[in-house]
């Protein structure tokens, strides 16, 4: 964070920035965001994804070789859709790489946040409230409160206007 020094304050310098995303559209609002902060700064941009847990999307009946052959298709969708990302967004002064993890996401977004030492996480909020925010909880909620480093959360156009 940005101190002050006899009198003047010092500017806060990012070196690496996470981006986490699910892969949606309402994820995608933050890119710009995270790319801009990072080309600005020269800074390292981190493309994050959370997979779910392999209990998440196994179906009981299932035999364990499907189960585990359903997991490694998603790992590499996956891992092709952050690469497509990757250069979507590579820009001349400052370096992409991806990550791709399992669990739960929140966990795993601070937990990355950590290990790679960032300084910022950037991310957009769903805009969920009511029920859908009860039940599911809030992935940006849960990482502001857990966060190692600031967080930059970005709300979506379409909820923008207090709808």
């Amino acid at each position: 964070m940005g101190m002050t020094v006899r009198g003047k304050v010092k500017k806060t310098r990012y070196c690496r920035i996470l981006w986490p995303t699910d892969f949606s559209a309402l994820a995608k609002a933050a890119l710009p965001h995270a790319v801009g902060l990072a080309s600005d700064a020269g800074a390292e941009l981190v493309l994050l994804h959370v997979l779910p847990l392999p209990a998440a999307y196994t179906v009981p009946d299932l035999s364990g070789a499907l189960s585990v052959s359903l997991q490694r298709k998603t790992r590499v969708a996956a891992q092709r859709e952050l690469r497509r990302l990757e250069k979507q967004v590579k820009g001349p002064n400052f370096r992409t790489y991806t990550v791709l993890t399992e669990g739960v996401p929140f966990h795993q977004i601070v937990r990355a946040a950590k290990r790679l030492r960032c300084d910022l996480i950037v991310l957009a909020t769903h805009g969920r409230t009511g029920l859908a925010h009860a039940i599911m909880g809030s992935v940006a909620e849960n990482v502001i409160r857990r966060a190692p480093c600031p967080v930059l959360t970005v709300r979506p156009p379409r909820f923008q206007s207090g709808m």
